[in-house]
Parts: C-alpha cells; sequence; structure tokens
C-alpha cells in the first residue's frame, strides 16, 4: 500500500476504507436508477457520476488517498441526490 504524502499508516487505511464505503453507496444508489425513466439533465448526471467514481478508482490505484477520497464524496453526492436521498 502506498501512502499519500503527510499520511500515516493508520490515516490511509482509514481514508482508503471510507472511500471504499463511498464507492459502494454511489453503486447502490445508481443501481436504484436502472429501472427509472431519467431525463437528459439526470443522463449526464449519471455519466459524471460514474466518471468520478472511475477517476476515484484510479486516485486508488496510485495511492492518491485523498484525491480518491474527494472524487468518491463527489459521486456520492451526486447519487444520493439523484437517488432521492
Amino acid at each position: 500500500m502506498q501512502i499519500s504524502e503527510g499520511m500515516n499508516q493508520q490515516q490511509a487505511s482509514r481514508e482508503l476504507q471510507t472511500t471504499n464505503q463511498l464507492l459502494a453507496t454511489a453503486d447502490a444508489n445508481l443501481k436504484k436508477l436502472t429501472n427509472r425513466q431519467l431525463n437528459s439533465s439526470q443522463q449526464e448526471t449519471v455519466e459524471q457520476i460514474k466518471s468520478y467514481m472511475q477517476q476515484a478508482r484510479t486516485a486508488v490505484n496510485s495511492g492518491d488517498w485523498q484525491r480518491a477520497h474527494t472524487l468518491a464524496s463527489k459521486a456520492n453526492l451526486l447519487s444520493a441526490e439523484l437517488a432521492g436521498h
């Protein structure tokens, strides 16, 4: 496991766990939308969410936990809003 600059092993582990939880929640929110009819704006939002999720996973793979967490948070917030939470 690589660690972002300024983070110790425990902080990095916590950040990774939180990031993975955010991504899982965002994914679950997207799955709730599969049977809903979405307008073009909502479809664009879904694509943005997927983009944030992919970027977050890429950041995790490169060890950039803070960036991954930020992107996962954005995906989670947008997906929750779209799913009506």
